[in-house]
């Protein structure tokens, strides 16, 4: 039912219209928190490198936005998939259930950011070391979100 490559809409009901355009929306959501979350680790990382915490308050302030959109992204993409707990297809799969944790992980990294603010220098490396887990985790996300829509390595060949 909410598969984004449904046939013609011609004779589905408004629920299954509606579930198929919100699928839709899922490539046109997710380029704004893989920006948004990667950019606060490239903005962390450039206040650590200029021993400058003002740069803390952006990269706090573009992570939450980033988590945001992540969790609207995660809820479109399973409109676009369809709600089902499990896939044939192993690729999407991995990237459904991955980017639902990259959802709920970022979310759970909000939290860390702003309780940071009042603890020790050690938390903020731990805090950093995950920023960095799961700007790794967006990046694999996105290359299995292209291999999924592209036809897996084919789309990298030159």
């Amino acid at each position: 039912m909410g598969h984004m490559h449904d046939g013609s809409l011609v004779g589905k009901t408004f629920s299954q219209r509606l579930f198929n355009w919100l699928g839709r929306l899922h490539v046109m959501v997710i380029h704004f928190p893989i920006a948004m979350i990667i950019g606060a680790f490239g903005i962390e990382l450039f206040g650590l490198w200029r021993r400058n915490a003002r740069y803390q308050h952006v990269a706090r302030i573009m992570l939450v936005v980033g988590t945001l959109g992540a969790i609207v992204a995660a809820s479109l993409g399973w409109f676009a998939g369809g709600f089902y707990l499990a896939d044939r297809n192993p690729v999407l799969m991995t990237h459904r259930w991955l980017g639902t944790s990259i959802a709920a992980f970022a979310s759970l990294l909000v939290y860390l950011a702003f309780a940071r603010r009042r603890r020790q220098r050690k938390d903020r490396a731990v805090y950093w070391l995950l920023l960095a887990g799961l700007t790794v985790a967006i990046s694999i996300q996105g290359w299995l979100g292209g291999s999924f829509m592209h036809g897996g390595l084919r789309h990298l060949a030159f």
